[in-house]
């Protein structure tokens, strides 16, 4: 018996795995799914499944010579997955390589930041650069606008690595409207939840091509269902992007109202604690939204807190009575208690203002800019288009406010020239915003109130549809709103109608505005310049082609340039313009007339007979030829 139990035991010790087997065992179980998931990432990536969600990413080539980075258009894929249309950057490029006399700054937001409903040459940032540029003329200042509506500081914070990674000198930051229904918000429609931490682990794993695609095929199976289920009736009328957002009503001082406070106070914490870290200076505004001109969308009254549409009407009557700083406080106190909150309260201007002095940031003072450019310091319909979204004045009201805080804190440099800065007024007369592009920001204003939370989601409004053209800007602005023009073909229809009417000027603004709407594209500069030219306004031109020929070397440009020059007897600074675009444009038989002619003039006999030669070799009986022979012999 002993002998059995003995020899039982001895068997089942020779089938009991070791531990180090066992430590194996473990490993090779642990490894399997790991291998799995790096195989399929591998092959993910391998087959370039998804879309590229990096911030930046190489622009086109084509209509500049240096490199150049944009803001990507597809990034906000990051954190839509809901809606049809989705938000796009505006188009802003900066250099792939930063010039050793460059200054760098970023802009940081949502819709405020992005300009909207305006085209792109009236983007606040636009004019910051601008009045930078005419401040530091050597310096080269670029303003980069990552703003991107729908937006709030969840993306910021998201973003803020890979903006470090560009070399900023300086980082401006307005944002706080979309922190409730904006992606990812407290009561958004695009939400992952309530808890942080869970939304950021979110975001840095959706690098992951593998949680692209499982994303997708959640995204794809929960439309499926919803469809089938008739679920998605309710949003069928919200057909802005704005009432696609919209989740749960919040009332104040509600716990998702202090859910989503204690986020923006946290983000903004950590954006500002990275930025800290790589040693970059950064400022933030205050945030400014429409008070007076802009009832509650939604009232609710509690327990402890009167109706929103109660206070709103008591601002009213204190108005009335010329009580204007009382009328102030309750205009904005009826706004905070708004339970459809895409106006931020003033609980948000207190934050920003207690987390910039925490980290000794400047804070732009937005609201009293836009108090004193208000009727009795109450904010409204003269600066705003809606509820938060500025006019052309108001768009560059945010630019001067920037500016002034800039020189005012010693950005760039401690001691700003003073004797260069052009005051405000000269640019509000000069900025090239036209009648177009008014009525363009009009119409698309139109649209969004169209529909919820302007108007019932049963009943839509149909001021666009039903829209009646006043003047042809507004008429070709339907037209491009309805998509039969683009931005740019719609620019250069305008410039056509004042041409035929002799309105030059307005025709040159057209101009202007496409230029400043994307002022890295060197064609447009050349565009402008051809109509000075047929003008005779050549000074005007040739500063235009400068500007192009900094940008890209071009035969046309090179070609006008030395024309020009040639013109205006310079003829010593024509030669190298001509000879330049002679090596793009060898076949052009005038541009090589005007290189014989140039030769000619600056005495260089040898050079010009040669020219002569090829010039008749190209067409024999061009006109030019005899003047071009006399320029020649006189030389002798």
């Amino acid at each position: 018996m002993h002998e059995t139990i003995t020899t039982l035991a001895a068997t089942v010790i020779k089938i009991t795995p070791s531990k180090k087997k066992e430590r194996l065992f473990r490993i090779v179980v642990l490894a399997v799914p790991l291998l799995f998931f790096a195989a399929l990432e591998g092959g993910l990536r391998f087959f370039e499944y998804g879309d590229n969600l990096k911030l930046f990413i190489p622009a086109p080539s084509n209509f500049a010579d240096a490199e150049y980075r944009v803001v990507n258009r597809d990034v906000a894929k990051r954190y839509f997955t809901k809606v049809e249309q989705l938000p796009r950057p505006v188009n802003t490029h900066f250099l792939k390589t930063k010039p050793a006399n460059g200054y760098r700054i970023f802009m940081l937001g949502g819709s405020t930041v992005a300009g909207w409903p305006y085209p792109n040459n009236v983007l606040s940032s636009r004019l910051l650069n601008q009045r930078l540029t005419d401040t530091f003329p050597e310096k080269q200042i670029e303003v980069i606008n990552t703003g991107i509506a729908a937006l709030n500081t969840h993306s910021l914070l998201d973003f803020i690595d890979e903006v470090l990674e560009q070399e900023p000198d300086a980082i401006l930051i307005y944002a706080g409207h979309n922190e409730f229904y904006g992606a990812l918000g407290a009561a958004s429609t695009e939400s992952l939840g309530q808890v942080r931490w869970i939304i950021k682990g979110y975001l840095a794993l959706l690098r992951l091509k593998t949680v692209q695609w499982l994303r997708d095929i959640t995204n794809a199976l929960q439309h499926r269902v919803a469809t089938l289920e008739s679920k998605t009736a309710q949003h069928n009328e919200h057909t802005t992007l704005m009432g696609k957002m919209i989740g749960d009503q919040i009332p104040y001082d509600s716990a998702t109202y202090h859910r989503a406070k204690q986020h923006y106070q946290q983000n903004l914490n950590e954006i500002l604690e990275r930025a800290q870290t790589a040693g970059i200076p950064v400022m933030m505004s205050e945030l400014v939204s429409n008070a007076r001109d802009h009832a509650p969308f939604v009232s609710v009254a509690t327990d402890d807190f009167p109706s929103a549409d109660t206070v709103f009407q008591q601002a009213r009557l204190l108005e009335a009575e010329g009580q204007y700083a009382l009328a102030r406080e309750a205009y904005y106190r009826a706004k905070d208690l708004d339970a459809l909150r895409f106006r931020a309260p003033e609980a948000f201007n207190q934050t920003i203002r207690k987390t910039a002095a925490a980290f000794k940031v400047p804070v732009v003072p937005m609201q009293s800019y836009f108090e004193k450019a208000s009727p009795n310091g109450l904010m409204g319909a003269d600066l705003m288009l809606e509820h938060l979204h500025p006019t052309v004045e108001g768009y560059a009201l945010i630019a001067n406010a920037f500016f002034d805080s800039m020189q005012q804190h010693g950005f760039i440099v401690k001691e700003w020239p003073t004797e260069r800065i052009k005051p405000a007024t000269d640019y509000a007369a000069s900025w090239p915003v036209t009648d177009l592009d008014r009525a363009i920001g009009m119409l698309r204003t139109v649209k969004l109130m169209d529909h919820w939370p302007f108007t019932a989601p049963s009943a839509p409004g149909s001021g666009f549809a039903n829209f009646q053209p006043a003047t042809y800007a507004e008429e070709v602005a339907y037209r491009l709103e309805k998509k039969e023009f683009s931005f740019f073909q719609a620019h250069l229809e305008m410039a056509k109608y004042y041409k035929t009417r002799g309105e030059h000027e307005l025709a040159f603004r057209e101009y202007q505005a496409l230029i400043k709407a994307a002022p890295y594209d060197a064609s447009r500069y050349l565009l402008a310049a051809r109509g000075q030219m047929k003008q005779q306004h050549f000074e005007r031109a040739l500063v235009l082609i400068k500007q192009s020929l900094s940008l890209k070397s071009s035969g046309l440009g090179n070609k006008w340039a030395g024309q020009i020059m040639l013109l205006s007897r310079r003829f010593d600074a024509a030669l190298p313009y001509l000879e330049a675009a002679e090596k793009q444009l060898s076949k052009d038989v005038h541009l090589v007339y005007l290189l014989g002619g140039a030769y000619a003039l600056n005495g260089h006999e040898q050079h010009a007979r040669e020219t002569l030669l090829r010039l008749q070799a190209m067409q024999h009986d061009y006109v030019g030829i005899p003047r071009l022979e006399k320029l020649i012999n006189d030389l002798k």
